[in-house]
């Protein structure tokens, strides 16, 4: 019997890597190789339509510095969505909670985000000669919001998709016009200013802009700000808790009928 949260936690993590990446050669590669596919698609349409980086670097590394948190926070919000599904049972062995399997996998994701950036911004920096981040630390702890965010999001839209399945269905929509609104083309500094006066609410172009600020020596973001996203971490994180007492208390009600 697992009795202590730590050991819980960890077994949770053990048992989310390899139910996620079961009946494939390619296992927990997929973390790395999907992105990997994003940068290269993205990159190819760069050179395909003749644009290169605002920023005076190689266009593999300025669509790394985009794609990357965007790909580990949606990886990350699928994740944690599809978390309670996959690990439901577990909770009939005591004293395994809904809280465990959600912190298991947010694990799980941060130490993917750490382990694809690792690779991806290394592999970039040898092969294509791409500069080192200049302040590694400020890189960091971009991801290191992206990571709160998605774990903020996550959190309450998987407690949601609990009570109504139809929500669970709709965040990949959701998500889709992130995909324009997060910087990944473009920088803020070529934005007009209502365009960055309302693109100020998109949490994740803060979070692309901090990652670029804190790698490209040469550049400055008018509106990089880390409490944007951090609070909507909070907020979303803080709404699951209500919703999820709302879950506990219909399965009690469910048991006890």
């Amino acid at each position: 019997m697992i009795t202590t949260t730590p050991h819980r936690i960890l077994a949770l993590m053990q048992r989310e890597r390899l139910t996620r990446y079961a009946g494939g050669k390619l296992g927990p590669a997929w973390a790395i190789l999907t992105p990997v596919a994003w940068i290269a698609f993205v990159v190819v349409l760069f050179r395909a339509l003749g644009r290169t980086p605002p920023i005076l670097v190689r266009p593999e590394i300025f669509v790394a510095t985009g794609v990357l948190p965007y790909v580990a926070f949606r990886q990350a919000i699928t994740s944690i969505t599809r978390a309670y599904p996959a690990h439901r049972y577990m909770r009939y062995i005591r004293p395994v909670s809904i809280n465990d399997i959600f912190l298991a996998t947010m694990a799980l994701e941060a130490l993917n985000f750490a382990i694809s950036a690792l690779v991806i911004f290394g592999t970039t920096t040898l092969v294509f000669d791409a500069p080192l981040p200049n302040n590694a630390p400020a890189v960091a702890l971009g991801f290191v919001i992206a990571w709160c965010l998605a774990s903020g999001l996550g959190r309450c839209v998987a407690v949601l998709g609990i009570l109504s399945d139809s929500i669970a269905r709709l965040v990949p929509i959701l998500l889709r016009p992130l995909f324009w609104i997060s910087g990944i083309f473009y920088t803020a500094t070529e934005l007009p200013i209502l365009v960055q006066n309302l693109l100020w609410y998109s949490p994740l172009l803060h979070v692309t802009e901090v990652i670029r600020e804190g790698y490209f020596a040469s550049y400055t973001s008018p509106v990089a700000n880390i409490w944007v996203p951090l609070a909507f971490a909070s907020v979303f994180y803080l709404m699951s808790i209500p919703f999820e007492h709302l879950v506990l208390r219909r399965q009690h009600l469910r048991f006890k009928l």
